[in-house]
């Protein structure tokens, strides 16, 4: 009976949660006329999504320029496909790799009440359309980009209710270990010669 109760454990250990991973990458970026600089980071899903890059989960820093501030992610409703919006069409996916690697829908991001989208037209030609009055709106103005770095990988915890979950399953085990034990002590009436043992 031991041996099945460590099998169970050995089972149900296998099931605990694991969360989801994300990347983080540290990059920073400014148009050529001077007019805009970014200095940024991206946390990442760190698995390809259905267009194979990995999903942008979430951006934070600053820009500083006219009208500037703290910038923020833009969700994308459709994600990982690219959405429409009445200015903008954007995808929000990073394709990692050597250099900033966001395609032709790019990512959209906010700040000081202005949107901004950074945007590739090839390898090497990235781009930031805004609509504040001070950038370019159409194709945008050139950027020159610093090599992202990529900071770290954290693994999100799972939700209280997975936990909750787990720990009742682990009293399940406990009881059935406890009253397995009390079988092994208690002596079977019923066994030949067991009065005798008694």
């Amino acid at each position: 009976m031991r041996k099945a109760v460590k099998r169970a454990l050995v089972a149900t250990l296998g099931f605990v949660p694991v969360g989801a991973n994300a990347a983080t990458y540290d990059f920073d970026f400014s148009t050529t006329d001077s007019v805009f600089s970014v200095t940024a980071a991206i946390t990442t899903a760190d698995t390809l999504d259905a267009v194979g890059g990995y999903d942008v989960l979430s951006i934070s820093g600053t820009i500083s320029g006219p009208g500037g501030g703290t910038i923020a992610l833009t969700p994308n409703p459709t994600q990982p496909f690219a959405d429409p919006t009445v200015t903008f069409t954007y995808d929000n996916v990073y394709f990692g790799g050597g250099g900033p690697q966001v395609d032709e829908n790019g990512i959209l991001f906010s700040a000081g009440g202005y949107h901004y989208n950074l945007f590739s037209l090839g390898p090497t030609t990235y781009y930031l359309s805004s609509d504040n009055p001070a950038g370019v709106y159409i194709p945008g103005e050139p950027v020159t980009f610093g090599e992202p770095v990529r900071i770290a990988t954290a693994t999100s915890a799972p939700e209280p209710s997975t936990w909750a979950l787990m720990l009742l399953g682990f009293v399940g085990l406990g009881l059935a270990a406890r009253q397995a034990r009390r079988r092994e002590t208690t002596p079977d009436l019923r066994a030949p010669g067991a009065a005798q043992r008694a």
